[in-house]
């Protein structure tokens, strides 16, 4: 896990925090960041199945799961996703993490679109220079997404993961100032990207660091890691 800026980061792991479940419901994605730590893009195109998602759940104990990609909201099978996952009584909280790219951009329908996804919830949005320059409307989406969880209430939260990029100051300070000005700061986990996935060549980044290990990942074709980030992204990089 990225190792957040601000100590300690939100939604960060606890002792006694349930079991949680990262999957990797596609290796599709409607962006291309160059830095991927899952190898995403619009050209891949492996799809978890249901089967396939149900077999990697824990078989006993409570357990949260964290939908990821990537870009998970483009599945087919998203929403049926949500709803049996929502019908498992050993399910907790579900954490999204999305560009917004695929979120409504109309407050009212934005508002309609996360009260679906149920609660407890956490969603995640992702900041980054390639995706502001690529989604001009990004910030204004991502303070969108803020005031409707404060509407809908309950128990439901957003945090914005703001990455920067390690040599390239001027484009984090412009990126670091415009989530400030957005007014999102005390929501976001700062982290700087680490060298892993596209980035593996990128010899100044900072080596993938674990935040606890109470945790499972899984890939778009079921394959399930223990807590092991570099292989992990290194099979995705094999996909599809």
């Amino acid at each position: 896990m990225n190792t957040s800026l601000r100590n300690p980061p939100l939604d960060h792991p606890y002792a006694g925090r349930a079991h949680r479940v990262y999957v990797a419901l596609t290796n599709h994605c409607n962006r291309a960041c160059p830095w991927c730590s899952t190898y995403s893009s619009p050209a891949r195109g492996t799809w978890i199945t249901w089967a396939q998602l149900q077999a990697s759940l824990p078989v006993a104990g409570n357990f949260d799961v964290q939908l990821e990609g990537g870009e998970p909201t483009l599945h087919p099978e998203f929403w049926d996703f949500i709803a049996r996952l929502r019908g498992n009584p050993r399910c907790g909280c579900l954490v999204l993490c999305t560009n917004g790219v695929a979120l409504p951009r109309h407050a009212g329908k934005l508002h309609d679109w996360l009260a679906r996804l149920g609660a407890p919830l956490i969603i995640k949005l992702s900041i980054n220079q390639y995706l502001m320059d690529h989604d001009p409307g990004l910030l204004q989406l991502a303070a969108g997404v803020q005031s409707a969880i404060q509407t809908l209430g309950g128990e439901r939260e957003v945090i914005y993961n703001v990455r920067l990029r390690r040599g390239n100051d001027g484009d984090d300070r412009a990126e670091i100032d415009a989530v400030h000005e957005a007014g999102l700061m005390p929501r976001a986990n700062v982290f700087y990207l680490q060298r892993y996935g596209l980035a593996s060549n990128e010899a100044a980044w900072d080596a993938p660091h674990l935040a606890g290990e109470n945790f499972r990942l899984v890939n778009p074709d079921g394959r399930v890691f223990g807590p092991d980030l570099i292989a992990r992204s290194e099979y995705m990089g094999g996909l599809a």
